[in-house]
C-alpha cells in the first residue's frame, strides 16, 4: 500500500503559491492565515523547503530582507503547482484528535480534583480571544482582498474557527458548572 505524502510540504507550497517568500515569511505568514488551525515550526518548514527544492517543485533565489541581510527567497514553480493542485484533490486524512485537558479530564476522580476548574477557565478565555481574532480576521480581508479568487475559501476556514470556538465555548460552561457542583457535593460529603 502507498503511503500518502505529509502534509507540511504542502503546507509549505501553499503559503508558497501565494506569494515568494523565505523560510522566516512562511512562519510569520502561517500564523496570521492559517494558524488558527495548521501549525508549522521552522524544525519542520526548512526540512519541507529543502524536499521541495530537490523535487523541483520550488526554486530558491537570493534576496534582501527590509533591513539589507542578504535571505533566501523560495517561489513555486509549475511543476509545485501541478503538485499542490494533486494534493487539493486527494480526500483528507481523518482527524487524529491529542488532548491533553480532554485526557486528564478522563483520569480525574470526584474526590481529587486538580486544577480542572483553572484549565477550563483559562481555555474558555482563550476561545473568546480567539473568537474575537477571528471576527476581526472575517472583516480584514474585505477590505483588503475583496477580489482575491482564494476568499470564499479563506472564509468558510475563518468561519470553521467560528464555530468551534463558540462550541468550546459553550463546553467550558457546562464543564465549569459540572465541576463546581461535584466541588461543592464532596465539600459537603467530607463535612457529614
Amino acid at each position: 500500500m502507498k503511503s500518502r505524502p505529509r502534509s507540511t510540504p504542502y503546507a509549505v507550497l501553499g503559503m508558497l503559491s501565494l506569494a515568494p517568500m523565505s523560510g522566516y515569511d512562511i512562519r510569520k505568514e502561517s500564523e496570521t492565515s492559517i494558524g488558527y488551525f495548521w501549525s508549522e515550526s521552522y524544525g519542520q518548514i526548512y526540512p519541507a523547503l529543502k524536499e521541495l527544492k530537490s523535487r523541483g517543485l520550488i526554486r530558491r533565489r537570493a534576496g534582501r530582507s527590509e533591513g539589507g541581510r542578504d535571505r533566501h527567497v523560495y517561489e513555486i514553480t509549475d511543476k509545485g503547482r501541478e503538485a499542490l493542485a494533486l494534493w487539493r484533490e486527494e480526500p483528507p486524512r481523518p482527524v487524529t484528535v491529542r488532548n491533553e485537558l480532554l485526557l486528564k479530564l478522563f483520569f480525574g476522580r470526584r474526590d481529587a480534583l486538580a486544577g480542572e476548574i483553572e484549565w477550563i477557565e483559562r481555555l474558555h478565555a482563550g476561545q473568546i480571544a480567539a473568537l474575537r481574532e477571528l471576527r476581526r480576521i472575517r472583516q480584514a480581508p474585505m477590505k483588503e482582498q475583496r477580489d482575491h479568487p482564494s476568499l470564499p475559501f479563506w472564509l468558510m476556514t475563518v468561519s470553521y474557527g467560528e464555530h468551534h470556538s463558540r462550541s468550546l465555548i459553550r463546553w467550558c460552561r457546562e464543564t465549569r458548572k459540572a465541576l463546581l457542583a461535584l466541588k461543592e457535593a464532596t465539600r459537603k460529603e467530607h463535612a457529614s
